[in-house]
């Protein structure tokens, strides 16, 4: 089995019971917050993969690591170091992401600009994009220096390039051909 459906079947029966009790986003915010952990620090990674650690002792980790989280969510993550799947919490993380946005409607878009957008910019995109796709947009920036100039646009498996990149790549194509 791949570690996405893993992922996935994890991340439904936890948004399950987060729905009923009322508690989706905040569970996703918790959820991302232990992602972005384990994927940005080395030496949590180690400890909590590592196969000769007790379970207990990762548990004992993961508590004092995240004291506050609601209990049902502490028992989730008890459960997942306890089969094993220590190694997918940054994926049923984003999988349940997806689960709460598509209950709320949320469409995330990913942006890549050139350099640090104004505020002003991305309320005016994120407005639009709100008006085109009818649904509330929630954007994600990404600084791609590579870009040059001007932004690109995903909206799921949809690209929209206009980048000073691509234009150059267009044009130099355009001047080979003539």
């Amino acid at each position: 089995m791949s570690g996405q459906t893993i992922a996935r079947r994890y991340a439904r029966a936890l948004f399950e019971i987060a729905r009923q009790k009322g508690a989706t986003e905040a569970f996703a915010v918790v959820l991302e917050e232990v992602g972005r952990a384990l994927v940005e620090n080395q030496e949590l990674r180690r400890v909590l993969y590592h196969q000769l650690i007790p379970v207990r002792e990762k548990q004992k980790i993961m508590d004092s690591l995240f004291p506050d989280v609601d209990p049902l969510l502490a028992n989730f993550f008890h459960l997942v170091l306890a089969k094993g799947r220590e190694r997918y919490l940054p994926e049923i993380a984003v999988q349940f992401r997806r689960l709460v946005d598509r209950e709320n409607k949320v469409l995330p878009v990913e942006v890549q600009v050139a350099a640090p957008p104004s505020a002003e910019l991305i309320a005016a995109l994120q407005e639009k994009l709100s008006r085109v796709t009818g649904q509330n947009v929630r954007l994600h920036t990404r600084i791609e220096p590579s870009l040059l100039g001007g932004m690109v646009i995903r909206i799921g498996d949809r690209v929209l390039d206009a980048s000073l990149k691509k234009k150059l790549e267009l044009l130099g194509e355009h001047l080979k051909g003539a």
